[in-house]
């Protein structure tokens, strides 16, 4: 499995020094997808980020393990509360892990039985499976609009 992150972000400078310190911390990226307008799927991030938020994910070279979500979770955290301005995220950082089986990413989100708890507050929260292709009610939209991208990828990682 390998290290996936989505990042969220309307600043290409910040974009850039938080795409450093991800690096520092995880190692090489294999694959960078291209950005894409995120707020054509929801306005729930406006009022913290402003009106024009990219998004983009990270597929690193790095391989983990599900139990490793804990950690890897706070240390983003720690990155998002780094450059927030007046408690509100300038960048969005959804770390998780791609497979040729499943997208999951990690959550502090509890929700009800479809979040496996893994420790520490945080939840693993599958969004995808592969095999067959398969969405779910709870997978977020822009997940279900490139859920075909997401299986190539998972092919190969």
């Amino acid at each position: 499995m390998n290290l996936i992150i989505g990042i969220m972000y309307a600043d290409d400078g910040l974009f850039d020094k938080v795409k450093e310190s991800l690096i520092s911390l995880y190692g090489p990226i294999k694959i960078e997808t291209e950005p894409y307008d995120f707020t054509q799927f929801t306005k729930y991030y406006e009022k913290e980020m402003g009106s024009k938020i990219l998004k983009k994910f990270f597929i690193f070279e790095k391989k983990i393990e599900k139990k490793d979500l804990v950690e890897i979770k706070q240390e983003i955290t720690l990155i998002e509360k780094k450059y927030s301005v007046d408690d509100k995220r300038q960048i969005n950082l959804d770390p998780g892990f791609i497979s040729n089986e499943e997208l999951t990413l990690a959550s502090f989100k509890k929700g009800t039985n479809y979040k496996e708890n893994l420790g520490s507050g945080v939840y693993a929260h599958k969004v995808l499976e592969f095999k067959p292709l398969k969405t779910f009610w709870h997978t977020f939209p822009d997940y279900k609009k490139f859920k075909d991208k997401f299986s190539e990828i998972g092919i190969l990682t």
